[in-house]
């Protein structure tokens, strides 16, 4: 079987990238290729992760399913991590439909048995992140190896246990640039774009480690930001006493709780330093997709698994539902669409669905999500007024979290905490600095919003039953 259209396909993913800080959204770090995407394809504002954890929404993103439907909804324990037996990955349909297939870096999807059909890439290099080598540097640099992790104590399913989480101390990467790990995947990406037949079809991944910890930053990206000049985030400082539970108990609260800003401004610089470094990495990629001649007939997909939170409220890394953490950079350059911006509310579920429909082929099975072809082209189309995100515990279960969006409010509901739920007027207070989930004005926004949740809930087969009314 052949694809109708034989688009090339193009994904350009980093890991843990905040969409703020990005010059395409206004942000500090200058970013020319996703400047130039931009400029070139569709801008997704409100595009959010189906959950804001590696593993299960990397499974998301591949197969249009919410994580408590294919299974994988942690980044560890028992059967957490894997999903269901059966579930289809767009990069699998790609393969079957005559697409020379790559995917390189990050990988993170884990399939059961005879699911799993990495083997029969014509590339495929799952790396994963240089801890190893950032232990030698911080070694190098006269620093404890150990420092770039913190014990804290984790809830899960079986109680509370200590874990290890990264936390951001920076070191920088003494060896040549093009030795660094990211700057090696791009490569061989680009290698692979420029050695593909001409008349094949190809889809490539570009999985890039940047810029999730460990933040191993070489030069000169590393002194690209005086941390004299960095701003402190919103939220920075805030006492999280009268949070939720599963916020103040968070594992990036519980891991930088205590940093003063000294400890932060050279953290936040490195981390912007390390995302002009990603953005170099994957210029890269599309310039040898633009020497190949590819690139007009290439549908390019720009974006991350989850967002960042980088002090803002006090909190590292992600595993919480703030608009750092799950509103996600999404860039989309397709033939035939205009460049443009759109404030349309997309989830990752949609990303597979997207890139079949654009290449001419049936939907996934089991998808869940819907394609956002019919938006990139047309401003009016037919589109959905809500979307959600889900949390389901960091390694082997805990607290679980559900969220839905509107145009205006977001409704997070705690199910481990019930008098914690949250209410946030986006439009008024986009940083989420006032809970208004107790104003008795707001109670028919509640009420509409933790509808809506329970509805998708039932819809896509939720296993997590809501302790407000409604789930009949």
């Amino acid at each position: 079987m052949e694809s109708s259209k034989q688009h090339d396909v193009v994904v350009l993913l980093c890991d843990q990238l905040q969409k703020n800080c990005l010059s395409t959204w206004g942000g500090p770090v200058t970013t020319p290729t996703f400047d130039r995407l931009a400029a070139e394809g569709v801008v997704f504002e409100r595009h959010y992760c189906a959950t804001p954890l590696c593993i299960p929404t990397r499974a998301s993103m591949m197969n249009g399913q919410w994580p408590h439907r294919h299974g994988a909804l942690c980044n560890g324990g028992a059967g957490r991590s894997t999903i269901e037996q059966g579930s289809e990955l767009l990069i699998d349909r790609l393969h079957d439909s005559g697409y020379r297939v790559a995917y390189d870096g990050i990988w993170h999807i884990r399939s059961s048995g005879e699911d799993d059909r990495t083997a029969e890439y014509a590339h495929f290099e799952p790396e994963g992140f240089p801890y190893d080598d950032q232990s030698a540097a911080l070694k190098a640099a006269g620093l404890d190896p150990q420092a770039q992790r913190a014990t804290v104590h984790d809830l899960t399913d079986e109680g509370i246990e200590p874990a290890q989480i990264s936390v951001p101390v920076p070191a920088t990467w003494e060896r040549p640039l093009h030795e660094h790990p990211d700057m090696r995947r791009a490569k061989r990406i680009a290698d692979f774009i420029l050695s593909a037949p001409a008349d094949e079809p190809i889809a490539v991944w570009s999985s890039l480690a940047a810029p999730h910890p460990p933040l191993l930053v070489p030069e000169p990206y590393m002194s690209m930001f005086d941390p004299d000049e960095i701003e402190q985030p919103p939220g920075f400082g805030a006492d999280l006493s009268d949070r939720p539970r599963d916020v103040r108990e968070a594992p990036g609260a519980m891991g930088t709780d205590g940093w003063e800003w000294e400890r932060w401004a050279p953290a936040i610089a490195a981390y912007y330093g390390y995302v002009a470094f990603a953005d170099h990495c994957h210029g890269v990629v599309m310039g040898a997709l633009e020497e190949s001649g590819r690139l007009d007939n290439s549908i390019v997909v720009a974006s991350t698994d989850h967002g960042e939170m980088l002090g803002a409220h006090g909190i590292y890394q992600k595993m919480v539902m703030y608009e750092r953490s799950i509103n996600v950079p999404l860039i989309i350059r397709a033939p035939e669409t205009e460049p443009c911006r759109r404030d349309h509310l997309t989830s990752q579920t949609d990303l597979a669905p997207t890139i079949l429909d654009l290449v001419g082929m049936p939907p996934l099975q089991r998808a869940q999500g819907e394609s956002m072809a019919p938006i990139l082209r047309d401003d009016s189309a037919d589109w959905r007024e809500y979307t959600f995100s889900e949390y389901n515990g960091w390694r082997n279960g805990g607290f679980r979290m559900r969220a839905v969006m509107e145009e205006r409010y977001k409704y997070i509901y705690h199910h481990e905490d019930r008098a914690g739920d949250e209410l946030f007027d986006l439009r008024e207070d986009p940083e989420e600095l006032h809970n208004l989930i107790d104003e008795r004005s707001m109670d028919a926004v509640s009420e509409r919003l933790r509808s809506r949740l329970v509805g998708w809930m039932r819809d896509t087969d939720d296993y997590l039953e809501p302790q407000f009314g409604g789930w009949a």
